[in-house]
């Protein structure tokens, strides 16, 4: 075994025609395919808070990557990419906008607030750069929802 990593794994219940998502550990070759993955979905957990803490932080990540499905192809059980679309309607840009404005105050008390940011001009200047590049994807999913809007009436 190569490594493994925290995984969204999207299940489908027949009995009920549902779908649940859980996070599973997921284990790869060294090759990167992946070799297994737990049966029962995980929870965070660690020895002490800090632990804990970390562990929450490797699960954060799991949403970063592509949602997973099982699958059995030729009597074998694997794990693919779930490549679900989901349709954009307008007021996904308004969620998108506002999840940018909440990013906007999180990296401020965060980032910009803490006093080595504050007392180095040149972390300043990064710091804010990451806020207006927040900015702006803020304005451009404004622009795209007021061109949606004004398209539809």
């Amino acid at each position: 075994m190569g490594y493994w990593n925290y995984r969204v794994i999207k299940r489908h219940h027949k009995e009920t025609d549902t779908y649940t998502y859980q996070v599973h550990e997921v284990y790869y070759k060294k090759n990167g395919k992946i070799e297994g993955w737990s049966e029962s979905p995980v929870s965070p957990m660690g020895d002490t808070l800090n632990e804990l803490r970390g562990d929450i932080q490797y699960f954060s990540k799991a949403f970063q990557k592509p949602v997973l499905r099982e699958k059995t192809k030729k009597g074998k059980l694997m794990l693919v990419p779930d490549n679900q679309k989901i349709k954009i309607n307008v007021g996904h840009y308004f969620e998108l906008m506002d999840r940018s404005a909440v990013a906007v105050d999180f990296i401020y008390q965060s980032i910009g607030s803490h006093p080595v940011i504050r007392d180095n001009r040149k972390l300043q200047k990064l710091y804010k750069k990451a806020e207006d590049i927040l900015g702006e994807l803020y304005q451009e999913a404004g622009k795209l929802e007021y061109e949606k809007t004004r398209n539809r009436g």
